[in-house]
């Protein structure tokens, strides 16, 4: 099958396009899916460099958003059948561990994650555990769909499950006009709550004020803290911040007291320090999270196919072009999901 193959860590030139790589089998429970669209994100850059702790077994394929339709059901698959629409969770949880009990299956303790500890999306098949899928109405595209696993259920799990974010309340977003930004800006609009985000370029400001925007600015050139303190002197009760050391000493500073600050990206790095004195001085919240569950990935499902939520694409490429794409993505010229077509 086609697939991106990565053979070793490093840089683009380790995404190999193949004609031939093997068709993955599937175990019982689980469904071959056909690639119909995937996404890039983030944590492929991570992953294609050498994830921080995780051996990845090579070769490997990337890719957590996997949205196409069903070519082979296994055995004892139940509600799933051959030519239907389908998008991924994408994670697979083991449903049995203490965490999986309490309902919590995207902190499950035996986790995987597709395109990390198993091949993922950036191929023509894909196996898929049938506990880990979700039908995909036909009032979502594929394309549509790979922008709601990785980085929109980040977003709806930061917005209203982790931040809960409510009506009156501030909002703020570094880099809101890329996967994850542009599905929060619109989820806090949704909320009544006052949105404000940068972009590193003026011609994306205007798209993150069609989403919603009340506010934004180009943290290229803007001195967003300052700005940023004139329209909220009190400070901001909710960031996201998924930069890392380069922005998150800022992002401190413009909690409000008792505000919180969610961070889930290691962009700029993985450590970096903070006062623990302000911390409770200030009654801080500091929360780590990564994607969500799976019943909050089929609520945003729901609001695309209503389409109170609508996913930005901002560049659609063949899968042989995955190197291109990953580099659109260090550079940070897209908007919204670059989407990669097998």
């Amino acid at each position: 099958m086609n697939a991106i193959a990565l053979y070793e860590h490093g840089g683009v030139d380790k995404l190999v396009y193949t004609t031939d790589f093997p068709k993955p089998p599937i175990e019982p429970g689980e469904v071959l899916i056909e690639v119909k669209a995937t996404a890039v994100n983030r944590v492929d850059l991570v992953v294609r460099g050498g994830y921080p702790g995780i051996q990845v077994p090579m070769p490997h394929i990337l890719g957590g958003d996997i949205a196409g339709t069903i070519a082979e059901v296994g055995t004892g698959v139940q509600g799933f059948r051959a030519g239907q629409r389908v998008v991924t969770w994408p994670l697979i949880a083991c449903g049995k561990c203490s965490l999986c009990a309490e309902g919590k299956e995207n902190l499950c303790l035996n986790w995987k994650y597709f395109g990390l500890h198993r091949h993922g999306g950036y191929a023509q098949f894909v196996a898929a555990p049938a506990a880990s899928l979700l039908a995909l109405p036909d009032s979502v595209s594929f394309d549509e769909a790979t922008a709601l696993g990785v980085a929109g259920l980040t977003a709806y799990h930061a917005i209203k499950t982790v931040g809960r974010l409510e009506r009156g309340q501030s909002f703020f977003i570094w880099g809101g006009s890329g996967g994850v930004g542009t599905i929060a800006v619109q989820l806090a609009r949704m909320t009544g709550a006052t949105v404000a985000a940068t972009a590193g370029k003026d011609g994306k400001l205007a798209v993150l004020q069609s989403l919603g925007a009340d506010h934004v600015f180009n943290h290229n050139t803007d001195d967003v803290a300052a700005r940023m303190k004139e329209r909220f002197p009190d400070g901001v009760d909710l960031i996201i911040d998924y930069v890392g050391p380069a922005t998150f000493p800022k992002s401190f500073e413009l909690l409000k007291k008792g505000g919180t600050m969610l961070l889930c990206g290691i962009l700029t790095g993985r450590e970096t320090n903070f006062s623990i004195h302000q911390t409770y001085l200030r009654h801080l919240s500091v929360k780590g999270l990564y994607l969500g569950t799976k019943s909050e990935m089929r609520e945003l499902l729901s609001l695309t196919a209503d389409r109170k939520v609508q996913p930005v694409i901002g560049s659609t490429l063949p899968l042989r072009e995955a190197a291109a794409a990953h580099t659109l993505m260090a550079k940070g010229e897209h908007i919204g999901k670059i989407v990669l077509k097998p």
